[in-house]
């Protein structure tokens, strides 16, 4: 294949990896988009709905997938906003009244994006008139000042929004990262603006844990939301999923070629974007055979790599490599903690902190008590195929 017609085929690859780049073709998410048109439709016609939580692994497209509802929501002319939460609770409140501003402004109703606009000068003032003192007690003030600020603000608008048939809805994507108290204010929100029948709706998306998360946050959380976990497509799904994005480019898949990129993909999003991608790549006709798949698999293999794997391994601590590694040595999706424990000769509470720490940094998560699990798929044949190194140069311990 000559370097020209390389760049050409690149430049017309349909395949999209990446953390949240939307593909071509979203499909076997039918249930989740249709619950969202049931809300967008309730909130239109002055009915209240509950939120919705969408839970699973990394690579299964739950960001994907919150951005086409949040898309679905602002199409129809409501208030949609979204963040990605960091665990700082300023920097998210701050970042949500950012996009407050921004949907007001964006509002094409003169009368709505006017009342909007009155509704945040209001809180503004509100934030202005409280009293900036250096002391323990007064620090503590104004935190409580701010979440009142931020409540204040969610009922207003909603309250606005409503009166014109309208309704709030936050989209939140890595849930489970939001520092406690906040997250406690916004689902006693749901809860208290819904008694109120005022439309005002959390989207979240989250690792597998997430639904515990808020429960345990607020107790009540488990019925003010419709919870679905988003795992990998089916086979069908996903046929479906390669064939009709490589048929926006003119071609096609053989059977033969289909059936090894299922094997290879496993039904995870960011796979199949992955191996198509490199398959595309390397095919120079139509229908792509499978000789083109299996040319690509090495730089599938690390695009993965790169985009999934090493820099979560990076990120983790000496310790917690070597907790990783004794997980991945127990060829088990769902480890027992106490296997981990005797793999690496040691006892459970000496390695505690380690997996706690890996449970922080978002790299596993406990399904059930005394278990652990990878929070990103492939990871355990990832460490088992590179063997990276457990001791990195930047490491303090």
């Amino acid at each position: 294949m000559t370097g020209d017609r390389s760049s050409i085929i690149h430049a017309l690859n349909p395949f999209v990896p990446g953390a949240g780049r939307p593909p071509k073709e979203l499909v076997g998410r039918t249930p989740e988009l249709e619950y969202m048109d049931t809300i967008i439709a309730r909130t239109k016609n002055g009915y209240t709905n509950q939120g919705l939580i969408l839970s699973g692994l990394r690579g299964v497209g739950k960001t994907v997938l919150l951005l086409r509802l949040m898309h679905m929501a602002q199409r129809q002319g409501l208030m949609a906003v979204g963040i990605e939460a960091t665990g700082d609770s300023e920097r998210d409140q701050a970042a949500l009244f950012n996009e407050f501003e921004r949907a007001a402004a964006k509002e094409r109703r003169d009368s709505l994006r006017n009342a909007l606009r009155s509704v945040l000068q209001h809180i503004q003032k509100i934030s202005l008139e409280t009293p900036i003192v250096s002391t323990d007690i007064t620090m503590q003030n104004r935190a409580s000042n701010r979440y009142l600020e931020f409540e204040l603000a969610c009922e207003e608008i909603a309250e606005t929004l409503s009166e014109h048939h309208s309704g709030l809805f936050i989209f939140i994507d890595e849930f489970q990262e939001m520092d406690a108290p906040l997250m406690g204010m916004l689902i006693g929100l749901q809860h208290r603006l819904g008694q109120q029948s005022l439309p005002f709706y959390i989207i979240g998306a989250g690792l597998p844990n997430l639904p515990g998360v808020l429960t345990t946050s607020r107790s009540y959380a488990e019925r003010l939301f419709e919870y679905r976990e988003i795992g990998r497509l089916s086979d069908e799904a996903t046929v479906r999923c390669l064939q009709e994005t490589v048929q926006q480019s003119g071609r096609t898949f053989t059977k033969t070629a289909v059936d090894r990129l299922i094997e290879d993909t496993k039904g995870y999003p960011y796979f199949i974007q992955a191996y198509g991608e490199a398959t595309f790549n390397k095919a120079d006709s139509s229908p792509i055979p499978i000789e083109a798949v299996l040319a690509g698999e090495c730089e599938a293999l690390r695009v993965l790599d790169h985009g999934l794997y090493e820099s979560r391994w990076q990120r983790s601590t000496k310790q917690g490599r070597q907790y990783m590694r004794a997980m991945a040595a127990l060829h088990t999706e769902v480890c027992d903690s106490a296997a981990v424990a005797r793999f690496m000769h040691k006892k459970t509470q000496d390695i505690s902190k380690a997996r706690k720490t890996l449970i922080e940094l978002g790299l596993i998560y406990s399904p059930e008590r005394g278990k652990v699990a990878f929070t990103v798929p492939g990871m355990a044949e990832f460490i088992s195929r590179v063997e990276p190194d457990e001791q990195l140069p930047y490491d303090r311990y």
